[in-house]
């Protein structure tokens, strides 16, 4: 019997129309930081220091399990321009990378917001979240805008633990902080290298969820695959007859 459900955060629980806009954001700032300090960058040397933040990312992301935190991405911007800040520059950079999700933000998944009372009815809710420049804190709060976050009994953002999808640990970690056993929780995400394939090690089962990211469908190992976040109900009352 299903008795608990977990989400991924983006792509999943929401959708992010502003990221360019975000990413240009971060390098006017990144700009300002920079001439305060007395430094000049060029645009093309911008653009690769936050190139190289990514790179970094993807590199800890995929070889490590773990994600970096945005004072380590930053780090990796500076080693690219060769320059340095002092401290008092330095923190109030990361801190405003931290919360420009705030200035532009992420929308909630069509149907998210209404559906998922009818699910945390039901179910144990948590959320599996891997954090890239804006940590747990900022995502709570943006989480907390929305009204979303009561329907969650655990939130899990890997800056706060230091392990990240797929890495089985994760999964396990949650469902205790839950009560309750593998094969009785389903994971909803979008990616199946971390969302999909992390969560089936686990022991639980999958729901892979396309609405804004369908690049894995063609290798999906999903126990079932969801387009709109309003199919979610029905779906898992599938999982739920399918182990009966």
């Amino acid at each position: 019997m299903l008795r608990a459900v977990t989400f991924d955060f983006w792509s999943t629980l929401f959708a992010d129309p502003h990221g360019r806009e975000r990413e240009a954001l971060r390098s006017t700032v990144l700009a300002d930081a920079l001439a305060a300090a007395g430094l000049q960058a060029s645009g093309q040397a911008l653009d690769e220091g936050l190139r190289a933040a990514w790179d970094h990312f993807d590199s800890v992301w995929l070889r490590e399990h773990r994600t970096p935190s945005c004072a380590e991405l930053v780090d990796a911007i500076l080693r690219s321009l060769r320059v340095q800040l002092p401290d008092d520059l330095l923190q109030p950079l990361v801190e405003r990378f931290e919360r420009l999700i705030l200035e532009l933000q992420p929308e909630p998944m069509p149907g998210a917001v209404y559906t998922l009372p009818q699910i945390a009815g039901r179910y144990r809710l948590a959320i599996i979240c891997d954090t890239g420049y804006s940590p747990g804190a900022v995502l709570r709060e943006l989480l907390e805008r929305h009204d979303m976050l009561a329907h969650f009994e655990y939130t899990y953002f890997s800056n706060e633990h230091g392990m990240s999808k797929p890495d089985t640990r994760v999964f396990i970690h949650v469902l205790e902080e839950l009560g309750v056993r593998p094969a009785e929780a389903a994971h909803v995400g979008d990616i199946q290298r971390t969302d999909i394939a992390g969560a089936q090690a686990a022991g639980m089962s999958a729901v892979h969820f396309v609405g804004a990211n369908n690049t894995d469908v063609a290798h999906s190992t999903g126990d079932v695959m969801v387009s709109h976040f309003e199919e979610l109900p029905q779906a898992l009352g599938g999982l739920i007859c399918a182990g009966c």
